[in-house]
């Protein structure tokens, strides 16, 4: 599953700065760990969105919690389930196939 994270600032910026590279550094692991796929700043720089691919919501927000930002107070985030359909081109483009994969997901669950 996937999940995105949007984080939002709960502290002035200028407070965070002391730990940009601590979460730089968290950011850059995650990313080699294949736990986080996207990750940057909006353009206006008020919030940082990533996309975490985990197991479970659990394990995604096990991820998000580690990031030094979170777990220092500097920054709370939103975490919402995405139901990815498609990725760069590949993936149904159709109700058909949407309800023939639901199908097979269904299937394979029981």
């Amino acid at each position: 599953m996937w999940y995105l994270v949007l984080s939002r600032p709960v502290v002035a910026r200028e407070q965070m700065m002391g730990s940009l590279d601590d979460h730089l550094a968290w950011m850059r692991s995650q990313h080699e760990a294949s736990n986080v796929l996207f990750s940057g700043p909006t353009g206006d720089h008020s919030m940082g969105i990533y996309v975490i691919r985990a197991s479970s919501r659990e394990e995604a927000q096990t991820v998000a919690d580690s990031d030094p930002f979170h777990s220092l107070g500097f920054r709370n985030y939103e975490m919402l389930d995405w139901d990815v359909h498609q990725v760069m081109g590949a993936g149904p483009f159709s109700s058909g196939e949407m309800a023939f994969r639901r199908e097979m997901a269904e299937g394979a669950s029981t």
